[in-house]
């Protein structure tokens, strides 16, 4: 089964209070629905600590292996690698009051704003990945060097535009991680595009706005969408 997301135990316990049509509040309930994705993960650990009975459910998830993980650690299973909760901003919690994230997931950066958590969530995504296709017509070696500390050091094809990168920045992610394969793309996957793309395994489109360059320098406005292909 594809798993989503990952809810706090006070989300958690207010999707059941919905579907049970128990009193909740009804801002939070609104909230949640505005991020909430089907297919959240939890393990039977959190269904005991929010009073849930479900032995089926238990069942499922202790023969899945979801026992008795943190959140941080269920997190790390989900597509879009989020928990959403009414507390914390710092990554992975996405606060359904006040973060700046929204469905699909997208963020918009001003001048001088850091992109930190950004670039962490993007590296998530990339932590599995078996490819990894990069388009951006604006490379240069300092935005390589860049992206390279966000990929994964595992095997892992590197595609990328032909004629996008030079030489001597392939050479350059070479260097970085010998097991990488990069190669250039055969597919025809974007033509002429304006934005620039990180696009992992076919599953996963993270559209740059300004480029790649801005998710590193806070000279410029920056914003990033990412969403399931």
């Amino acid at each position: 089964m594809e798993y989503t997301i990952v809810l706090s135990d006070e989300l958690l316990k207010a999707y059941y209070d919905f579907k049970e049509s128990k009193s909740i509040e009804q801002d939070t309930i609104t909230k949640l629905f505005k991020y909430y994705i089907s297919g959240h993960l939890t393990n039977c650990k959190q269904l005991e600590r929010i009073g849930v009975e479900d032995d089926a459910l238990k069942q499922q998830l202790a023969n899945e292996g979801y026992i008795k993980q943190t959140l941080e650690e269920l997190c790390e299973e989900t597509t879009y690698k989020f928990i959403l909760n009414t507390e914390k901003e710092d990554y992975p919690y996405i606060n359904i009051h006040s973060d700046r994230i929204e469905r699909n997931f997208t963020a918009t950066y001003g001048k001088k704003e850091s992109r930190g958590k950004t670039i962490k969530h993007i590296k998530a995504l990339c932590k599995d990945a078996r490819f990894i296709f990069i388009y951006d017509k604006h490379m240069n070696d300092k935005v390589i060097r860049e992206i390279a500390k966000i990929l994964p050091r595992k095997k892992l094809n590197i595609i990328y535009k032909g004629g996008q990168l030079s030489q001597n920045q392939t050479t350059l992610l070479k260097r970085e991680y010998n097991e990488w394969i990069i190669k250039p793309d055969r597919e025809n996957t974007y033509t002429d595009y304006h934005d620039r793309y990180l696009l992992i395994d076919n599953k996963i489109e993270i559209i740059l706005t300004s480029g790649f360059d801005y998710l590193f320098d806070e000279n410029k406005e920056f914003t990033y969408i990412v969403r399931k292909k």
